[in-house]
């Protein structure tokens, strides 16, 4: 499956859920205070301030607000004389000295207390501070003092939150806390869209595979993480799908290898129970008693032959089957070999040419297996070469392989019989026929190399039939 080059990874969604928690918290709190400065200022966010109060044409604005937090406005002349007082004083003070005027003008913010100057006067044993904010506003100018507790702010929530009777901190305080719960299940509904449905998919996958179904692909797109564990699972899938495949057909040419076997062992049977039965009951004639029992004696070595060679055959095929492996020279083995075939392939008029370099090419190979595979592509050259005069031998160094060749220019192998060529028991060339062979020689030979890592292959070169073997040298 193509993968998408702007996927993303599960650490950036997680970077992504958090920071959409942490604005979505801020825009949360953000509400909630505008709706808690909205209660608290009657509505109105403004009228939270004290400033407000006094507008700038010098009306005087709702005092609810600023009642509530026990503060008041005063309006003092141009000699700092209270004229009038808007909302309940709760000092007693009528008067401003030119010092604290032009404090109030300088500073516009002023500080009563302690000193005597602003004395709560109806609980003469708690000390309250107020502060004062001067508004010089109107046409013509007029001076307001709009006075409030020091600690208004402080004293207004814990008024809210333990006065009984009054809820209201405790409802937003609520509401609060239902919008961070419905953020945090949204956010979690997200992650969970993201990381549930592959899982689900993976496992769905998982007890199909476990059920036998073989041919298994996962498809869906999402982050990084989960989609290299998709294409793991297809990959492992396919795998599988191919073991099986794999296991299948060796189990079905095990099978047929042993039909053939059967069918080839029940000639020479057949063959050798006739002549015991022809010799136990006096049939054969005293002079050709000796050619029975060669006949006997060549038909159970066929039986033998056939039997040691599917032996061998099962053997390269079983995992549990180990090779003695040493490190021996490839030249000298396939030198040996070819002395011994010299002799009878000239016999029968081929020439007989032998490329071998002096230097040893070392490999590790199981040196008796590894002979036994020269020894059937010659012998087959030989037998199976009935329309060429030539058979040759190469051995070279490629890279860090060594290559044995066994060539012969007899007829090509027929191209669609090649495919089947190293199949036990194939028989379906005429012009190479196995003429008495127990049609296993290349599949074992093919066997043998695949077990030492390497490669058997045919090829018609230059008019010539090749064997090429590759070992890792």
């Amino acid at each position: 499956m193509k993968k998408n080059k702007h996927q993303k990874s599960i650490f950036s969604r997680l970077v992504k859920s958090y920071v959409l928690f942490l604005a979505g918290s801020l825009v949360i709190y953000l509400i909630a205070v505008v709706l808690i400065l909205s209660y608290l200022g009657n509505g109105k966010i403004s009228n939270v301030s004290p400033q407000t109060v006094v507008k700038n044409d010098g009306t005087i604005n709702d005092l609810e607000v600023l009642s509530r937090i026990g503060g008041w406005v005063e309006e003092l002349d141009s000699e700092g004389n209270v004229v009038e007082v808007f909302g309940e004083r709760k000092t007693d003070r009528n008067s401003y000295s030119l010092s604290d005027m032009a404090e109030l003008l300088d500073m516009g913010y002023v500080r009563y207390g302690k000193n005597g100057i602003i004395i709560n006067e109806h609980d003469p044993a708690k000390d309250i501070e107020y502060s004062g904010i001067v508004r010089y506003v109107g046409e013509p100018k007029r001076i307001f003092l709009v006075c409030y507790p020091y600690d208004m702010i402080s004293y207004n929530m814990t008024y809210n939150i333990t006065n009984e009777g009054n809820n209201n901190a405790l409802v937003f305080l609520g509401v609060l806390g239902v919008l961070f719960l419905i953020e945090v299940l949204l956010i979690s509904l997200y992650l969970k869209k993201h990381i549930e449905k592959p899982l689900k998919l993976l496992m769905d996958g998982m007890d199909e595979v476990s059920k036998g179904e073989r041919d298994v692909v996962l498809e869906y797109n999402t982050d990084k993480e989960f989609e290299d564990i998709r294409d793991k699972f297809n990959g492992m899938a396919q795998k599988l799908k191919e073991s099986e495949d794999e296991k299948h057909k060796i189990e079905q040419n095990r099978n047929q290898m042993l039909l053939e076997l059967a069918h080839d062992i029940k000639n020479p049977i057949a063959s050798i129970t006739s002549s015991i039965c022809a010799l136990e009951e006096g049939l054969v004639a005293e002079d050709k008693k000796a050619d029975y029992y060669k006949k006997i004696e060549m038909k159970a070595t066929r039986i033998r032959t056939l039997t040691e060679d599917m032996n061998t055959s099962l053997k390269m095929e079983s995992d549990d089957y180990k090779l003695n492996l040493e490190k021996a020279d490839v030249c000298e083995i396939v030198r040996r070999i070819c002395v011994e075939f010299y002799e009878d392939i000239t016999e029968t008029g081929k020439d007989f040419d032998i490329d071998i370099p002096d230097e040893a090419l070392t490999a590790e190979i199981d040196v008796q297996l590894f002979g036994r595979v020269i020894n059937n592509l010659l012998a087959n050259a030989n037998k199976y070469n009935s329309t060429g005069k030539n058979i040759a031998v190469k051995v070279y160094k490629d890279g860090n392989q060594i290559v044995t060749e066994v060539m012969d220019d007899g007829e090509a192998i027929a191209e669609e019989f090649v495919p089947r060529l190293f199949e036990a028991f194939s028989r379906g060339d005429s012009t190479r026929k196995t003429d008495g062979g127990t049609g296993l020689g290349l599949a074992i030979s093919h066997k043998i190399i695949k077990k030492h890592q390497g490669t058997l292959k045919y090829i018609r070169v230059e008019d010539k039939n090749c064997f090429v073997i590759r070992i890792k040298g």
